[in-house]
């Protein structure tokens, strides 16, 4: 026998080694030279495929597999020469492959095929039985998780659905994203009309210079509250609190905020009907004071008319006579201007910020409040000059003084002074006082009074609802809490400094505007008599005012007719008297009132003008233009001076 040569031996060692190596692989492996016959393989390929160790013979045709093969039933059913001749041809007609094999007893195998420069191919076996269940249960997992994240979203959305305010999330760009029903409440669309669409397009008008003022700040991260009134097709408006929260990611760059809405419209009404029942407890409290000034006014009047009933004619004293006279007229119109202030001051009407002149209101109202205090309380003022104007609604202004004062008075049983005063302040960045409002500039008022001062607890809780230290049936206990809620609505803050047997000062700020004040009307000068003979109907049911009217307009040169209510008018002007100009009182018996009389002429005699009289203004505000309307009491100038404004357009 021929021996090896050394590198015969060296070939055949490193050949031992291979396929020993070979057999500690965790994959199986094959190898097939050109003409499809076995060349190598190892332990792991026997045991994945459960080969026989008899078929497992250098040179074996790759046949005799897919025979062993099929015959077991790996390939399925079928006719087990055609099986095999199929695999034989794909096996000539070798390309790359990778394919799973899941065996009878459910191992899975992953089959992977390549071919080698020199021809022939190698394969590989791995058991990926194992992977596959894992995937299998991650999959499970995933379609759980799904499950339950659209459970979940489920739960959310009918959470969101289910609470009574308006809830959406809106991205960086404006657009929403998510929307809850209230949604389709507030404003009478659905998810499909919404979503995706800018926040924008529900804005009204009149809202779009604040609401673009509030996302401005929110999308500079801040978070912003603010309150609106919407209205609504169809249904009464609302009054809405809005939230928008800024949404960040873990960078803390802007994603977007969440919008959240709800409906003060109960609150708000409930609120007026708190502060109209405060308002109506106030005016019963001003009623005895301002009886005691009519009382001295009609003296004044009665009085006076009495001495000309004494005048003798014979020895007129005309000096005397126009002195009797003035004073009249001064007393009518200090009560005519104590009637309007008294009806201004009781006026049912929602807030109505304007640029006011604090100082002048606090010396108009304070006027109208020496009465009430009574004698031993006496007011001070320290006004300081050229105060710029605030934003205020004036008639709860005044409600607000007369709230401060009457506490002031109450706190002072037996008599002092109350010190009403107003001033410039500053509020720094840092101070201890006014907290919830940022710095700058503001104008104060404080009602200080000399009485018991408060202790500490009741300072704490003085601007709570019904909460009071005066006996039963003396206080609602609403009064503070109507002044603060007053103040923060006008965007101003209010502190109390008290101490026991020292006097309270109650101080209340309220921010600078940049706005001009309302010019004051002038007088109307006394218009020379009319030239024109225009013909006049006097409508009204008032025997008094009546003839008043009917003698100023004659002297006027005016040619008079009169009816006593709307329906004679009706009747005089279905007549077809040629009339310039109705002139009608408001408030009158009968089926037609003025207001319905000046509806009539519009519509069914557009070329007569038409001037209407009352006491009450409130009631007409919204109807009548001030063109349109003489309020009572009034006098001849300023009948004159309005019937030839009406006649010469």
């Amino acid at each position: 026998m021929n021996e090896l040569t050394p590198e015969q031996n060296d070939l055949k060692q490193r050949s031992f080694w291979l396929l020993d190596a070979l057999n500690h692989l965790d994959q199986g492996i094959s190898v097939f030279d050109p003409n499809l016959r076995m060349v190598a393989w190892n332990e792991r390929m026997m045991e994945l495929l459960e080969f026989p160790t008899g078929l497992m013979v250098p040179n074996q045709h790759i046949e005799a597999f897919f025979r062993f093969n099929a015959e077991r039933g790996e390939y399925g059913e079928g006719d087990i020469d055609t099986l095999v001749a199929e695999r034989v041809a794909l096996a000539t007609n070798f390309e790359s492959h990778v394919f799973e094999r899941r065996r009878p007893d459910g191992t899975i195998i992953e089959i992977r095929g390549n071919p080698m420069d020199n021809g022939g191919f190698v394969t590989t076996y791995t058991d990926i039985t194992e992977q596959r269940l894992n995937e299998a249960r991650l999959e499970q997992r995933v379609i759980k998780r799904t499950e339950a994240l659209h459970k979940s979203e489920l739960w959310i959305r009918q959470i969101a659905d289910a609470v009574p305010a308006l809830i959406a999330y809106v991205d960086k760009d404006n657009r929403y994203q998510f929307i809850n029903n209230m949604h389709q409440e507030w404003f009478g669309l659905n998810r499909e009309q919404l979503l995706g669409t800018s926040i924008f397009d529900l804005v009204e008008v009149r809202n779009l210079k604040q609401f673009r003022r509030d996302i401005a700040n929110v999308l500079q991260g801040q978070e912003v509250q603010s309150e609106y009134r919407l209205g609504r097709k169809g249904h009464s408006p609302l009054d809405v609190s809005i939230s928008f929260i800024p949404h960040f990611d873990d960078q803390q760059q802007m994603l977007g905020y969440f919008f959240l809405g709800q409906d003060l419209t109960e609150y708000k009404q409930t609120q007026r009907e708190l502060i109209e029942s405060q308002k109506m407890q106030a005016l019963g409290r001003l009623t005895g004071g301002i009886a005691h000034d009519f009382n001295n006014l009609l003296t004044i009047i009665l009085g006076n008319l009495n001495f000309l009933e004494d005048f003798n004619a014979d020895n007129v004293d005309f000096e005397e006579l126009d002195e009797v006279v003035d004073c009249c007229q001064q007393a009518a119109r200090r009560g005519s201007e104590l009637i309007q202030r008294m009806l201004t001051f009781s006026r049912r009407q929602p807030l109505k910020p304007e640029a006011s002149d604090l100082n002048t209101l606090v010396a108009d109202f304070t006027s109208l409040l020496s009465r009430t205090l009574g004698e031993t309380v006496h007011i001070e003022h320290q006004l300081d000059a050229d105060l710029p104007p605030i934003c205020i609604d004036r008639n709860q202004m005044e409600t607000c003084l007369l709230n401060l004062t009457l506490n002031a008075r109450d706190a002072m049983p037996k008599g002092g002074r109350v010190l009403i005063k107003t001033c410039r302040y500053h509020k720094p960045e840092q101070h201890p006082a006014f907290t919830d409002i940022p710095a700058g500039d503001y104008i104060m008022l404080s009602v200080r009074d000399e009485g018991e001062g408060m202790s500490a607890e009741t300072i704490s809780r003085a601007f709570e609802p019904f909460y009071t230290t005066k006996p039963a049936g003396v206080g609602t206990g609403l009064g503070l809490s109507m002044v603060y809620g007053f103040v923060k609505q006008s965007e101003g803050d209010i502190d109390i400094r008290s101490r026991r047997n020292e006097g309270t000062t109650i101080r209340l700020i309220f921010p600078v505007k940049q706005t001009a004040l309302p010019q004051t009307k002038k007088k109307p000068e006394r218009p020379e008599q009319s030239e024109q003979s225009a013909h006049i109907l006097l409508v009204e049911d008032d025997v008094g005012v009546r003839s008043f009217a009917r003698r100023s307009l004659q002297k006027m040169g005016y040619n008079v007719d009169l009816a006593e209510n709307g329906d004679e008018a009706v009747e005089k002007l279905a007549a077809g008297t040629d009339y310039d100009l109705v002139l009608t009182d408001i408030i009158m018996p009968g089926t037609v009132n003025g207001l319905e009389l000046y509806s009539r002429i519009n519509a069914d005699y557009p070329d007569i003008k038409v001037l209407c009289m009352t006491g009450y203004s409130e009631q007409v505000d919204d109807v009548l233009s001030d063109k349109h309307l003489l309020r009572k009491p009034f006098q001849g100038e300023q009948l004159a001076s309005k019937l030839q404004e009406l006649l010469k357009t």
